[in-house]
């Protein structure tokens, strides 16, 4: 089968859907299948993979890390499409690069399957109007892309049910994104805390993933001041970068936990998880997420993970079994980050959960899956994979 998988980011940008395009590319390659990836050309940086093919982009003011392929400017495919057309279109997002993915696949024609990774309407901040506007806007792009295409994809049944709420029709498949055991397994692990100043036996709280106020960060940091007061003494890193560091260094020093966060900024897949596998504990605040491949990764290294209730980890995290959802407040969250850290027993009963656990959701699994709705989408059936 011939893919097109059509982004508005990839490398070098790192966030979630580039994990996730990039982890079913390279399994659907596994699979015997050829694989494209069309993004926005991203300025100063060089395309060397010869299966990935740049459009024309602009950065905006606003997000000048994230570039925005010009519209119409789909022409630059038309001799990768001439010959061999794809057999399945898959866009991954509803905006100006996965448009022209959709036009082509009009064209063609081919089947278009669109995922739905990211809650739009929670990133009204970022758009320089007014947020309810923004968010109504949001609700009516998701509801129109995900109507346009023949599956929708997402990767929770709280995602499924979001998308029926705002009137999407078409059949929807849960997908989530696979995590990559064998990369995991096969880093090099190198001891990190000292890096950062922080002292050999001292509980470590780990978060990974942008540092970006839908993250809900705050929550984690007013969860350690809590952790404090009380006599705890652990640390948190948060692994990544992103547009809030300022803001979190911000909250840690008002919070009085400066000496006890630690932010690494960008840094590479193996590096990341170098800090998971020194982690006692994996924090997820964020209430945006759909879905946890973070905690995926965490706890394929044995690290137990407590998760605020959103929505993005109930299908993940099995509650006192393999790490525990809390309430989205900082009392519950401290509650159950000093219950892990504090009870060796109820730390080691979870932890000896994890690996299993995320051995279910590998990224070979979940690409047989997708492979599965575009063999439906290429037949015009309906998905089958605990749809909706």
């Amino acid at each position: 089968m011939r893919i097109a998988l059509f982004t508005e980011c990839y490398r070098p940008i790192v966030n979630g859907v580039v994990v996730s395009v990039s982890t079913f590319a390279g399994e659907l390659r596994k699979l015997g299948h050829e694989v494209h990836i069309v993004a926005p050309e991203f300025p100063d940086y060089e395309e060397t993979d010869p299966s990935v093919h740049r459009l024309p982009s602009l950065c905006p003011p606003t997000s000048p890390r994230y570039p925005i392929a010009l519209p119409y400017s789909g022409y630059r495919l038309r001799a990768l499409f001439k010959d061999r057309p794809p057999d399945v279109i898959h866009a991954q997002h509803p905006f100006t690069c996965c448009r022209e993915g959709r036009r082509w696949a009009r064209r063609l024609p081919c089947p278009l399957v669109f995922t739905y990774h990211t809650l739009i309407r929670s990133y009204a901040h970022y758009v320089p109007l007014p947020r309810p506007l923004v968010r109504a806007a949001a609700v009516w792009v998701s509801r129109s892309f995900s109507n346009s295409a023949k599956h929708v994809v997402v990767p929770t049944r709280g995602v499924s049910d979001l998308l029926r709420s705002y009137g999407v029709h078409r059949p929807i498949a849960v997908i989530p994104t696979g995590i990559d055991l064998d990369l995991i397994r096969s880093s090099q692990r190198q001891p990190v805390r000292a890096r950062l100043g922080i002292p050999d036996g001292v509980p470590l709280i780990a978060y990974s993933g942008r540092i970006a106020l839908e993250k809900n960060l705050g929550l984690l940091l007013r969860a350690l001041s809590i952790l404090r007061r009380d006599g705890g003494d652990a640390h948190v890193v948060l692994i990544g970068g992103g547009p809030w560091e300022d803001e979190a260094a911000r909250i840690a020093c008002a919070a009085s936990v400066t000496d006890q966060v630690h932010i690494t900024g960008y840094v590479d897949r193996g590096e990341v998880f170098n800090w998971l596998s020194e982690a006692d504990v994996f924090a997820f605040p964020s209430l945006t997420d759909t879905q946890g491949v973070a905690v995926l990764e965490a706890m394929a290294l044995g690290v137990p993970a407590v998760a605020v209730r959103s929505g993005a980890v109930e299908d993940v995290i099995r509650d006192r079994v393999d790490g525990l959802i809390v309430d989205p407040t900082a009392e519950a969250l401290a509650e159950g980050l000093g219950k892990v850290l504090a009870d060796g027993a109820l730390r080691a009963r979870l932890a000896g959960q994890t690996i299993p656990r995320a051995e279910e959701f590998s990224a070979g699994r979940m690409a047989e899956k997708l492979v599965r709705v575009y063999e439906r989408s290429l037949a015009g059936c309906a998905p089958e994979l605990g749809d909706t």
